[in-house]
């Protein structure tokens, strides 16, 4: 799956959660895991759905083609091979589903071919300003409404032919296409007068057209034929765009229209969360971010949907520890000890919440509030011992605090060290560049890769204390030569308001 088509997957999550939610009301609150997988890494995604306690488990991109539904080689070579995974999996409880898109036609389908091309959907009616000939690339059109801009596959039907055009320039009352391929798609090149019937192709941001009236039962026929032979039972048919939630920024708006929205509200699902190993552009999903999204899921009383690919899968090293703390955070809303005004404390999008096992009966839940992150400015070097400019930290109280410390560029660093105004503490260890320190208020630290794999501990010296209200902060650490300046980012988090409950 290439990278743009697994965005796009990713981007459509959300809404297919909220349109099979809708027509199966005693599931709107489940939790759903949607991943990439095969049957020689069933077992390992069944292993997370035990953890988790996920009842639903869907295949994200089941289909090497969409309109004659091939199914795609790298999930299952055949309908027996799907039917095998579906009751492997339903002997463990879990249901295997598959997330489609219905009425769509890709490229490499059958139904991609000219005989077809008068049956995809039509946006609608665009007029040639002139004539045109078999060979001409840039092509003027009237301006009108349908056509606002380029999409996708940026296709033309005018007669018998398929055009496709690369950029768009709007010139007064006329629709300049720029780099147009002519006879696109097996169709024939040809001349056509200014009066010829020429319409703009529906597509989608994922590069299919949808069939018209006289095509769709075909192609409805294909993908129920398909479903029926693998013995399926649960399909999510993707729909509209919707939202990732551990952005920031889209995470206010997201819980600002679940509060607004009663359709929303009503689907039982507050949205998907992408579990995803470290890139070039990205670090890993940590269990941070997770808990963030089940907290909302608890303030909501509302199901969510997970999505996670083979990389998450095969390279992310607290997969564990999340789904264990999806069937932690699940159990706890399903037991409803909380009080309206507690609910509403987990529904801030603005509050990160941490749950913990206390014993076998009780657990704790805490607010856990992150500091923005702060950049290591160099200053001050004594030999192989450097420091950074000061920074302001903060606390409602004295109390202790925890780290989240990334190593950025060339440079390792070794024995960071927080001096405070209650104290100095000390994690001795060394961090290579792209690795992290994460310390949660116990009495070790763990040095861990990009993908969260935990690769050595560190026993602290000191103690982690921040006096009550605003103080200076220094962090210093030694580098293995003279003159470094490492790249270091550094968050601080401090825990308050715990609870404990049992049930």
């Amino acid at each position: 799956m290439n990278k743009m088509k697994r965005i796009i997957v990713l981007f459509l999550c959300w809404v297919a959660f909220g349109q099979v939610l809708a027509q199966s009301p005693l599931e709107v609150k489940k939790t759903y895991l949607v991943a990439d997988f095969s049957a020689k890494d069933l077992d390992a995604v069944l292993d997370l759905c035990h953890e988790g306690g996920i009842e639903y488990l869907l295949e994200q991109s089941p289909f090497a083609t969409y309109g004659h539904y091939q199914w795609n080689p790298e999930f299952a070579a055949n309908d027996k091979a799907v039917a095998e995974m579906v009751q492997k999996a339903e002997a463990v409880g879990v249901h295997l589903g598959l997330l489609v898109h219905s009425d769509a036609i890709s490229e490499n389908d059958a139904f991609f071919k000219p005989k077809y091309s008068q049956q995809f959907l039509r946006e609608g009616r665009v007029e040639l300003f002139s004539d045109i000939e078999a060979d001409e690339v840039d092509i003027a059109l009237v301006r009108n409404e349908t056509i606002k801009g380029v999409s996708s596959l940026n296709l033309l039907l005018v007669e018998n032919e398929l055009i496709s055009y690369g950029t768009i320039e709007q010139a007064g009352d006329l629709l300049l296409l720029h780099r147009c391929t002519r006879g696109a798609y097996g169709t024939r090149a040809a001349a056509h007068s200014a009066k010829a019937e020429a319409f703009k192709i529906w597509d989608s941001p994922e590069r299919y057209v949808a069939p018209d009236e006289t095509l769709r039962d075909s192609v409805r026929m294909h993908l129920n034929r398909r479903i029926e032979a693998a013995g399926v039972t649960f399909v999510l048919q993707a729909g509209d765009p919707g939202q990732e939630l551990l952005d920031g920024s889209l995470r206010v708006r997201h819980v600002e229209r679940w509060t607004s929205d009663e359709g929303v509200a009503k689907s039982g699902c507050l949205g998907w969360v992408n579990i995803h190993a470290a890139d070039k552009k990205r670090s890993a999903t940590s269990l941070d971010e997770v808990e963030w999204m089940l907290s909302k899921s608890v303030g909501f009383d509302a199901g969510f949907g997970l999505l996670m690919d083979k990389k998450a899968i095969k390279e992310h090293g607290r997969l564990d520890e999340i789904f264990q703390k999806i069937r932690q955070w699940n159990q706890f809303r399903q037991a409803h000890v909380l009080s309206k005004m507690q609910l509403e404390e987990l529904q801030d999008p603005y509050l990160d919440w941490h749950l913990a096992q206390d014993d076998s009966t009780h657990v704790v839940l805490s607010q856990w509030n992150f500091s923005r992150r702060y950049r290591c400015n160099f200053v001050e070097a004594d030999s192989l011992l450097i420091g950074a400019e000061p920074w302001e930290w903060k606390a409602d109280e004295e109390t202790r605090f925890g780290l989240r410390l990334q190593v950025d560029g060339n440079e390792p660093i070794v024995n960071p060290m927080i001096n405070t105004d209650k104290g100095l503490v000390m994690f001795p260890c060394t961090i290579q560049p792209r690795q992290c320190l994460v310390y949660d208020f116990e009495d070790v630290a763990y040095v861990m890769d990009g993908n969260f794999n935990t690769l050595n501990e560190a026993a602290i010296e000191g103690i982690s204390v921040l006096p009550e209200g605003s103080s200076t902060v220094r962090f210093y650490c030694e580098t293995e030569k003279e003159g470094s300046r490492p790249e270091v980012t550094v968050r601080y988090v401090v825990s308050s308001l715990m609870v404990r409950f049992r049930y």
